[in-house]
């Protein structure tokens, strides 16, 4: 029988903490750096050793059937030199698939990006995109194997990218369906702003304000 009585605790020093249902269903994971959840998917670690060694610290959240559904993961490496490596990533999943929101940040020796990233995902689930990864890394080049990577990429793309690049700039760039940044509006780091329309191929089809045509063509 559970003791009900509700305890408290000054401090509690702990490397891995689960939060759990009555039935042991985990719904939330607070680990450190060595205790990273592993991917789990129906109860089999689909990704072994995947997330082992990545310095990296946070809490996964988990859905009604004990799936993972998002996180928080932070962490940071400096070197004897100076230089370093940081980084902060909150993510929330697609129901049985990949992260469709993630805001991050990303800083490497004082270059920084960050920002909020849209994502659309098949609706195949995460152990289906990942058994075809594997499939695709065993097979050799050719017709059958470029036929499944882009099985792999369909319905799996960036659509809306929001934030500060390391360059200074902000920005806000929009993608369709299949991937294609379709409109960009920017302040660059000298605060001149732009915004630009493209077609399918990448090529910039208006703008505001409008391209000055040089002294060669008027």
């Amino acid at each position: 029988m559970c003791n009900k009585e509700n305890k408290k605790f000054v401090n509690i020093d702990v490397e891995r903490l689960n939060i759990v249902e009555k039935d042991g269903t985990v719904k939330m994971s607070l680990f450190n750096s060595e205790n990273m959840p592993p991917l789990i998917f129906e109860g089999e670690d689909i990704l072994p050793g995947h997330r082992q060694g990545d310095n990296n610290s946070g809490i996964m959240f988990y859905n009604g059937e004990g799936m993972e559904c998002g996180g928080l993961i932070f962490g940071s490496k400096k070197k004897a030199n100076g230089e370093y490596e940081s980084g902060l990533s909150l993510t929330f999943d697609q129901y049985n698939q990949d992260q469709v929101v993630q805001m991050s940040v990303i800083d490497h020796n004082g270059q920084q990006n960050y920002g909020l990233t849209v994502f659309d995902r098949p609706q195949k689930t995460i152990k289906e995109s990942i058994d075809l990864m594997n499939e695709i890394k065993e097979m050799k080049n050719g017709a059958e194997k470029q036929k499944l990577i882009k099985e792999l990429y369909k319905d799996n793309y960036q659509r809306i990218c929001m934030g500060k690049s390391s360059k200074g700039e902000v920005s806000v760039k929009l993608n369709d369906s299949k991937g294609n940044e379709r409109i960009r509006m920017i302040i660059d780091k000298d605060d001149i702003p732009k915004l630009e329309f493209l077609n399918e191929k990448g090529e910039v089809i208006y703008s505001l304000p409008p391209e000055q045509k040089s002294e060669q063509n008027l």
